[in-house]
């Protein structure tokens, strides 16, 4: 579970097969662009390519 929450919050992108779904769940990984399925290699390459910035004001709150 650290491993998937410290990707998710250093907004890179994430390949979860169907079985992983309940490791992301547990770990509080919502789902967006840079959380992909196994099944489409090349959807997970375009979003590894960079960071997923839309997901930072979730993750990220300044005092």
């Amino acid at each position: 579970m650290d491993f998937v929450r410290d990707a998710f919050g250093h907004l890179k992108a994430i390949a979860a097969s169907e079985g992983a779904k309940a490791l992301l769940k547990a770990a509080g990984v919502t789902a967006d662009g840079g959380v992909t399925d196994t099944a489409d290699p090349k959807v997970f390459i375009k979003a590894a390519k960079t960071r997923q910035w839309a997901r930072e004001p979730k993750v990220r709150t300044l005092p």
